[in-house]
């Protein structure tokens, strides 16, 4: 039987800067740090890739963890920070919150990007999508 949902892993090419957005706008603590060098043989058959190496860290808040990694080698290729939701892939993922549109303006003048204002979608259920240095796109949700 498949359990709960365990972790969302983004790549960055920025560790130091992605802890800090998460840590510092988000609230998120460092519960670990690591990575290895190459010649991780287990690590490469892992990730399919000869001589990886990485950096990582996994961050958690109320019960979720986001686990970032840097790929020293081979190193990623960058992802457009402005991709539309509607490419494939997993396009986005939401936190809940109190007052989306307070969480909106907090964000907003902390020089976050967003795609849009907060928009009431249904009755009193408002969200807005914003993105994170890298280009990841977040959901803020209140209402439901």
């Amino acid at each position: 039987m498949i359990g709960p949902l365990h972790h969302v892993g983004i790549s960055t090419p920025d560790i130091d800067r992605a802890v800090e957005f998460y840590t510092t706008l988000f609230g998120f603590d460092i519960a670990s740090e690591g990575g290895w060098e190459p010649g991780n043989e287990l690590r490469d058959r892992q990730i399919k890739a000869v001589g990886s190496a990485a950096r990582a860290a996994m961050l958690v808040r109320d019960g979720m963890r986001l686990e970032l990694r840097q790929y020293t080698h081979p190193t990623g290729r960058p992802k457009s920070v402005d991709a539309p939701a509607v490419d494939h892939g997993i396009n986005h993922f939401c936190f809940s919150v109190d007052d989306v549109r307070t969480e909106y303006s907090r964000l907003l003048a902390a020089g976050v990007d967003f795609d849009c204002e907060p928009l009431e979608v249904s009755s009193g259920v408002f969200l807005t999508y914003g993105r994170d240095p890298d280009g990841n796109v977040f959901e803020l949700l209140s209402g439901l």
